[in-house]
């Protein structure tokens, strides 16, 4: 997270970085015009910061390329996967989040969502384990071959 956040902000941060690579994106007739700022506070922003910049990760590398920067974290493919894997967790943790902050409901409907979305991090642990991908949309996109395994079993244990 930390490398996705200084790499945005050092895009964003200066006007002159920023305009260029929004006409890059606009050359590029990309389906994002910008990338998203992140703020802490707001930890729900989190999710969508990096979904933005996993989809612009291609654009993201070339722009920095043509600047005559390297960030070989962004070529790192466990990096890349790790941020794959936070990306599509976030969505979720997003998903119950607004669904425990809908109006009208009880108690016992929150504590049921939240107990439904534990049983449903052991059933994503129990997919990944068998390699199954469908619960992971941007894990499955950045998932490549080789260091599977050590990389799967390590975000079995986070969930």
């Amino acid at each position: 997270m930390n490398v996705a956040v200084k790499i945005a902000n050092s895009i964003r941060a200066r006007s002159l970085r920023r305009r260029l690579f929004r006409s890059q994106l606009e050359d590029n007739e990309s389906e994002y015009e910008d990338l998203l700022l992140f703020c802490h506070v707001r930890w729900l922003s989190r999710g969508n910061f990096l979904e933005r910049f996993l989809n612009l990760l291609p654009e993201i590398i070339t722009f920095l390329d043509t600047l005559g920067e390297k960030h070989e974290q962004l070529e790192d493919l466990v990096l890349v996967k790790k941020l794959a894997f936070l990306t599509d967790l976030m969505d979720h943790y997003n998903s119950l989040n607004l669904e425990l902050q809908e109006k009208g409901k009880h108690i016992i409907d929150l504590l049921s969502s939240v107990n439904l979305f534990k049983g449903k991090l052991k059933h994503f642990d129990s997919q990944l384990k068998r390699e199954n991908f469908k619960n992971f949309p941007y894990l499955e996109k950045h998932n490549n071959t080789g260091d599977c395994n050590i990389i799967n079993e390590m975000f079995c244990s986070e969930l």
